[in-house]
Parts: C-alpha cells; sequence; structure tokens
C-alpha cells in the first residue's frame, strides 16, 4: 500500500455552488478590475522582453512593436484604462503565425500590445480569483505555491513512500490548446461569472477570437489563442470538472500539468476507475488523448498476462525518469541532449584547438570551451541546472563527468581510448578546470549556484553594452567558476 504519510492535496474551495453548479456570487468586472493591476500588468509585459529584445520588435495587426506603444507609455495606458472602465475595449484581430516548437507545428497568435496588457490583467484576475476553485491537483499557470517543480516533487515523494506494487495511469491530450470546445468553454464560464456583465463579453471576445493570416481574416470556430496569457486561464477552467471527477477516485493520487495527466495508486481497481473517468470526460470535453503517449504501467508488481497494466520499474513523466521506490534520473533522450551540449560546443571551437600541436595545451582549450558551456550558454545553463535540480542517480551523473573527460582526451589524442587517461590523468584535467555535474548538482542543492535567469540577465545586460563607450565593471564571483577540485572527486577513475 501507498504510505499513508502521504496525503494527496487538494484545496479546499472556498467559493460555493448552487446545486448547478454555478457560483453562488459570479464574478463581474467590478470584482476583477482595478487600475493598479493594469499598471502591474503593463509592467510585466514591459519586462518580459526587456532581455530578449527581439520580442519587443514583434507586431500584430497595428503594425506596432513594444517600442512604438512605450513612446506614449503613460497616455496609451491611461487611454487603455479609460476604455476599461467605461467598458468600451473590444479586442482586435490578432496575427497567426505558424511556428514550429521542437517538432511540433503549432500556430502561434500575435496580438497587439493593448490586448496583451488586457490578456494578462485577465490572467491574473482570474487565476487568482479562482484559485481556491481550481484543484490543488493541478499545477500548470497557478500561482507561486504550485508549478512544475512542486509536481515533481511531490511525484518522486509520493513513489519514496511506496511500500507496495503501484498502478500507474499517464495521459496527454493532443492538441489541446487547439482543440477546445467553444461551446463547452463557454458554458463553464458562465457557471462563474455573470453573463450579463462586461466580463462575460471580454471573456467572450478571447474565446471566439478573430485572427489574420495569410489567407485572409478569419474568426476561430474552435481552440483558444496559443500564446494569449487568457488562454493558460481558460486551460484550467476546461479541465477542473475531470480534476474533480478523478481525485473523488478512493485511494487516487492524481497530477495534472497542463495537458499531462498522470494517476497513481496502490489499488488496481481505482486505476481501472481512474482510466474509465478520464476517457468518459474526455470524450465529454470533445478532446482526445495521444495514443503514442498513454502508459498503463504496474511499477514493482509482476502482472504477468496482465492484458492492462504492463510491469516497469521507471517511466517518463514531464521530462524526467521518475523510478519505483522514488528515484529520479535523467531519461535516454535528456543524458544524449546534455551529452549534446558539449558535443556541438566542441564542433563550434574547432578552430581553436584543431591549431594547437601541444596535447596539454589542446586539452586546456577543450576544458575552457566546456566551462564556457556551462558559464556563457544561458539556455545550456537553465536546460543542465534544471535537470540536476530533480535527478538524484549520481551514479548516472558521475558517468556523464567520465564521458566528458573522455570526449575531451578523445579530441587532443583521437578515438576514445582508456589509455588516454595515463597521458592526462582525470585529476590533471580536474585541476584545468574540467566541469563536473556531480558538483554543480550538489552546489544548486546546497544553493551556492545562482537562478540560471540572474546569469541570463548578466549575459542580456552585458551584451547590451558591446560596442558602446560605457563598460561595465565585472565583479568577481564565487560561483562563477567550478572549483578545481570539486566534491565529486574522481579518486578512483584514474
Amino acid at each position: 500500500m501507498i504510505a499513508g504519510a502521504v496525503i494527496q492535496h487538494v484545496e479546499v474551495i472556498s467559493m460555493s455552488l448552487t446545486p448547478t453548479g454555478k457560483l453562488e456570487c459570479p464574478l463581474r468586472w467590478c470584482d476583477l478590475y482595478r487600475e493598479a493591476e493594469l499598471y502591474k500588468a503593463a509592467i510585466r509585459v514591459y519586462t518580459k522582453p526587456l532581455f530578449m529584445w527581439r520580442k519587443a520588435l514583434c507586431t500584430s495587426t497595428d503594425g506596432r512593436t513594444l517600442y512604438d506603444f512605450a513612446s506614449h507609455g503613460l497616455r496609451s495606458l491611461d487611454a487603455l484604462h479609460r476604455a476599461l472602465s467605461r467598458r468600451e475595449f473590444r479586442y482586435r484581430p490578432s496575427v497567426g503565425l505558424p511556428y514550429n516548437f521542437n517538432g511540433k507545428r503549432r500556430t502561434l497568435y500575435i496580438a497587439p500590445w493593448e490586448e496583451r496588457i488586457v490578456d494578462f490583467l485577465l490572467y491574473r484576475a482570474m487565476t487568482r480569483k479562482l484559485h481556491a476553485w481550481f484543484s490543488g491537483n493541478s499545477y500548470a499557470y497557478r500561482d507561486r505555491s504550485l508549478g512544475l517543480d512542486r509536481c515533481q516533487a511531490r511525484i518522486a515523494a509520493l513513489l519514496r513512500a511506496q511500500t507496495g506494487p503501484v498502478y500507474l495511469v499517464k495521459r496527454d491530450i493532443a492538441d489541446y490548446f487547439a482543440s477546445v470546445d467553444h461551446e463547452i468553454l463557454l458554458s463553464k464560464l458562465s457557471c462563474l461569472v455573470d453573463s450579463r456583465d462586461y466580463l462575460f463579453e471580454l471573456l467572450r471576445q478571447r474565446v471566439c477570437f478573430e485572427y489574420q493570416n495569410e489567407s485572409g481574416a478569419h474568426r476561430a470556430g474552435i481552440g483558444i489563442p496559443f500564446g494569449a496569457a487568457s488562454s493558460c486561464a481558460f486551460a484550467n477552467i476546461y479541465l477542473t470538472g475531470l480534476d474533480r471527477e478523478v481525485e473523488a477516485i478512493p485511494g487516487v493520487h492524481y497530477f495534472r500539468y497542463a495537458d499531462d495527466l498522470l494517476v497513481l495508486t496502490a489499488s488496481r481497481g481505482s486505476a481501472q476507475e481512474a482510466m474509465d473517468c478520464l476517457d468518459r470526460n474526455i470524450n465529454g470535453l470533445r478532446l482526445r488523448f495521444k495514443p503514442s503517449l498513454q502508459a498503463n504501467l504496474a511499477l514493482q508488481a509482476d502482472t504477468g498476462a496482465d492484458s492492462t497494466f504492463v510491469h516497469a520499474q521507471c517511466f517518463r513523466h514531464l521530462g524526467l525518469l521518475f523510478q519505483a521506490g522514488g528515484g529520479v534520473a535523467l531519461s535516454r533522450d535528456k543524458s544524449r541532449k546534455i551529452q549534446n551540449l558539449f558535443r556541438f560546443a566542441f564542433r563550434r571551437a574547432r578552430r581553436r584547438w584543431t591549431k594547437c600541436p601541444d596535447p596539454q595545451a589542446r586539452a586546456q582549450i577543450l576544458v575552457k570551451v566546456a566551462m564556457e558551456t556551462l558559464q556563457q550558454g544561458v539556455r545550456n545553463v537553465a536546460i543542465l541546472d534544471y535537470y540536476l535540480k530533480h535527478v538524484d542517480n549520481e551514479a548516472q551523473l558521475e558517468r556523464l563527468d567520465r564521458w566528458l573527460a573522455e570526449e575531451v582526451l578523445s579530441r587532443v589524442f583521437g578515438g576514445h581510448k582508456k589509455g588516454h587517461f595515463r597521458r592526462i590523468g582525470f585529476d590533471r584535467l580536474r585541476a584545468m578546470g574540467l566541469p563536473s555535474l556531480v558538483h554543480r548538482q550538489r552546489l544548486i542543492w546546497r544553493g551556492k549556484i545562482e537562478s540560471p535567469f540572474f546569469i541570463w540577465q548578466r549575459e542580456k545586460v552585458t551584451r547590451a553594452f558591446r560596442g558602446t563607450v560605457a563598460r561595465l565593471r565585472r565583479a568577481a564571483s564565487a560561483n562563477a567558476a567550478f572549483s578545481p577540485h570539486p566534491e565529486a572527486a574522481a579518486g578512483n577513475r584514474r
């Protein structure tokens, strides 16, 4: 049985509902809107592209950049405030642009800047007002008390507390944002918002949104605009009924992050009931699951001829490999992704190290390239530190450390051969400054590594000053580089 010490986290609903499922006091525009909230949303929209200036240059149907809007910022915001106060603001069409997100083709809807501010205002206000109404097992697009880290930590804690077999049901909704049914969503919104109020009219405009693309002007007949902040609130509202039904099944531990759904339970019967509940609700919401990402597993239980639940010792979820017993490791593709960060860096710096004939000097250059990959590549740092924060399989990280050393020596002497370590030992590479993932993980856990955001911020500011008369004074940082003698000591790896 799953230990009773792990309790399913479900927040108490403070909003009272009528027998028909409606709020006794439905939300109105006067309950949500404050001028201060408008300015908070504007500041967020202003600061989001602060370190990625290209985002500020994107335009929508009005042809204006963020700089155009901000050139008369106070006047623009005052006009927007008056329009919202008088309940005269209306959404203008967005631009629909096809994008490829790591192989996933989606349409990104770019709204004018005024619409983005109002969108973010609605998202913040709706999410805050409905926080107690949303399921406590829904982790995406919520306040700081929830989120991806909390979701993954609770899954690992639950598995660590197990004392027997655990049945697992994993589902992923196919093309979720583009598949939301307008009629169903508006019906759900009418239970939360006064349908005669201006707030409902604003939300209706965002649900039945207008957009333009190469073929002309359109009004969406299905789906919510991917890229709009308000769509994140809609995504949670649409699935909250499903959340409530699944988490009400006895003995079930339920986790939903956006369109990724996971059920863990010690009871096979409860797992089967959860499967039926998910299928019934998804059909009722006019959605569908991705067949390739469905999984029905039995962890630490030899199910034999069970045609429903397959025996497994681990499963992949939200980018991590969760193991029976609570261990967390990198999946094979994520391990290769980390290796490729270094491979591509060595390839890009090929001219630097191939011209050096001395093996010691060449190794020093390659070690420096490896250090630069982690210290200067902000995206690399964010990816790597995210995994290191959650992974507790130290043996896997030690293998990656060993691989990195072999990769450096293979470029110094040619080929992956163990004999290379007799020419330049592991300790010598460490003394040169070769990074250690084990050591970096321990620094992260002890709070000695600063957030990737601040590394990113520092890099962007440094780039901004290039080519200018002014220069930043570089402060020495104790954590800017790895210790020459990291705690991941490799005395046994010679």
